[in-house]
């Protein structure tokens, strides 16, 4: 298939050098602020592959900043860029979609489609697109120097959703034979309220500030997730787990999750979860500062958004406030004001009727 991947980061270089190595026609783009990234790869158009993944070079079809060429004739569109730029993304390529354009969202983080498709609908953009969303990166991977990528992991276990809901099927059935590892949730939410950043990133950052601020050396799994930071990451995954019940949603423990996608072993707490991860988990150096994506993304973008899908279900979430809480207070900025909120997800006001309306047939009841 001819595919675009727009993004510039770890992501995003994985997802380009392992669907061309699966034989697809890949557009790498980014827009023209991020050039730079494209710099060592911009003439030879190749990444080179280390680790689980494709490994070697691996050339691109296409590797450009120009929205003209990237969106000419693609089939499809993954977006792997982090959550905060997801609006940006979808102001950018409105004007060059197709009826019936079909895009994935690679992660969706917490509510990734929903907001995508409002900033479409708000652009007049073209009908009937389909966009899926992924719960979370398929990869553990880290760039290497400027043109390669390590992929540690190929996860194993990926929750699959599309908006609006109707297109399930279809959307499903062409991106299993890319990433068999794929399994068809209900609808968006349901994805959404699965996306474990949420749970194992903030909390642990904001429970190891000092000594993050203070060493400018810190690794977030082998250092910040004690025992007792365990315990308050699983507390907020069953507050986690209430949401997804009061939707209608099952349950998955954050311990299987993570045991499922291949992160770890599966062990009776999350901190022995995490230990038993000394090939993926352990080695991961970073955060480095608070102003890294662990909490300045995962905080407003994901934690904020289960909140204000809590609150209009009425569930009660008090540790996901206090880190979303203490969270502004360090970075010093309001994100439940400039989080996501029921509003950028295009759900305010809905009643559970409505949203489930909404979510299967993307239009209003």
């Amino acid at each position: 298939m001819r595919i675009t991947v727009v993004g510039c980061g770890n992501g995003a270089f994985a997802t380009a050098i392992d669907l061309a190595s699966q034989g697809h026609e890949i557009t790498l783009y980014v827009d023209r602020s991020h050039s730079r990234n494209f710099d060592a790869i911009r003439e030879n158009r190749t990444i080179i592959g280390y680790g689980v993944g494709p490994v070697g070079p691996v050339t691109l079809h296409e590797v450009t900043c120009e929205e003209s060429i990237a969106f000419r004739d693609t089939e499809l569109i993954f977006i792997v860029v982090p959550s905060f730029a997801h609006e940006d993304v979808a102001e950018r390529i409105a004007p060059y979609l197709r009826d019936g354009d079909r895009i994935v969202l690679s992660p969706g983080s917490t509510g990734g489609a929903l907001v995508f498709a409002g900033i479409l609908r708000e652009r007049a953009a073209a009908k009937d697109i389909r966009i899926a969303e992924i719960h979370t990166l398929p990869y553990t991977v880290r760039k290497v120097g400027a043109d390669g990528v390590r992929i540690r992991l190929m996860l194993q276990y990926l929750l699959f959703a599309v908006f609006p809901a109707k297109y399930s099927q279809e959307m499903f059935e062409l991106v299993r034979s890319m990433y068999p590892a794929i399994v068809l949730t209900r609808d968006v939410l349901e994805t959404s309220l699965n996306n474990g950043n949420a749970t194992t990133h903030p909390a642990p950052v904001v429970l190891n500030a000092g000594k993050i601020e203070y060493y400018g050396k810190h690794y977030h799994y082998a250092e910040g997730i004690t025992p007792s930071v365990g315990r308050v990451i699983q507390k907020i995954d069953d507050e986690r787990k209430a949401i997804c019940r009061a939707y209608g949603y099952a349950e998955l423990d954050v311990k299987e999750r993570l045991y499922r996608m291949g992160y770890c072993p599966l062990r009776e707490t999350v901190y022995d979860c995490i230990q038993g991860s000394t090939e993926v988990f352990l080695p991961v150096e970073g955060p480095n500062t608070l102003n890294d994506r662990y909490l300045v993304e995962d905080a407003p973008f994901s934690l904020v958004a289960m909140i204000e899908l809590a609150q209009a279900m009425g569930v009660q979430t008090p540790l996901m406030e206090s880190v979303v809480c203490m969270a502004s207070a360090l970075m010093d900025e309001p994100y439940r004001e400039t989080g996501r909120t029921l509003v950028r997800m295009g759900l305010d006001g809905m009643s559970p009727e409505e949203i489930r309306h909404y979510l299967e047939t993307g239009e209003r009841a």
